[in-house]
């Protein structure tokens, strides 16, 4: 593979943690101004999601970007992971709390924060993660905060799962302290359901609504907004105005 870094003054990257068909990719080429100048990578290791990712992004208006996927599991490790694949938007890493075990395959996973901090390498390179990764989300950020990678990315978009369940809620609010320790702001929260309606009626992302309060919104396809303060290197300009936050 060959990206973009190499070639730009500023160096963008857009990574994306569970590609499933790819229409996050979509959203983020629309929505994003100078899209065409970012290298796209997504991960999908669901053998039928991989091939409707790469169906999708193949597509001749996609033709001049850079976009990899790469068909591995984004752990906290490098080797063989048990992942429940065939289950659409549902396919996952096994958690052994399910009776079906007849789509359950060993898959190959990579230690993600070991490979990111080999990607950015350059000082001026800035890159914005989506993380959907539900059930092992905590587990997997955590382990981005004791090796001090967290901060390589400029922006994060994080869903949470399991809001609901009072076990993780202790989990959730370290890691939300973390990311402010980090030197991130929290900006807000969208809902997939919003996205999907201004793309379908292409408008532009300052349409998208933008909560205040991720109590108020579903269990799933709700994204948190994390982006670097501009004391931490961010463009002030990018950043929307802090406020304060409720979180759960």
């Amino acid at each position: 593979m060959t990206y973009n870094i190499y070639r730009n003054k500023i160096n963008y990257i857009y990574i994306d943690i569970g590609c499933f068909n790819g229409e996050a990719i979509e959203h983020f080429i629309y929505f994003t101004p100078q899209s065409i100048l970012y290298d796209i990578i997504t991960f999908e290791p669901d053998p039928i999601n991989y091939q409707l990712c790469k169906q999708k992004l193949s597509q001749a208006k996609y033709r001049d970007y850079n976009i990899f996927i790469i068909p591995k599991v984004v752990w906290i490790y490098n080797g063989k992971i048990s992942y429940q694949i065939n289950r659409g938007q549902k396919s996952g890493i096994y958690n052994n709390k399910t009776e079906d075990t007849q789509s359950v395959v060993e898959l190959d996973a990579i230690d993600f924060s070991s490979w990111l901090s080999n990607l950015v390498t350059l000082n001026n390179t800035k890159v914005h993660i989506r993380l959907t990764m539900p059930g092992f989300e905590t587990r997997f950020l955590r382990k981005l905060v004791v090796d001090n990678t967290l901060l390589l990315a400029n922006r994060w978009d994080v869903e949470w799962s399991s809001r609901s369940d009072p076990s993780v809620y202790p989990e959730h609010v370290y890691l939300h302290l973390m990311f402010d320790s980090f030197g991130f702001t929290c900006i807000g929260f969208t809902h997939l359901r919003n996205i999907r309606k201004i793309f379908k009626m292409k408008q532009p992302y300052a349409n998208v609504t933008i909560y205040y309060n991720l109590s108020q919104l579903p269990q799933t396809d709700t994204y948190s907004h994390y982006v670097q303060r501009p004391d931490i290197g961010e463009s002030p300009r990018t950043l929307k105005p802090a406020v304060k936050l409720k979180t759960i």
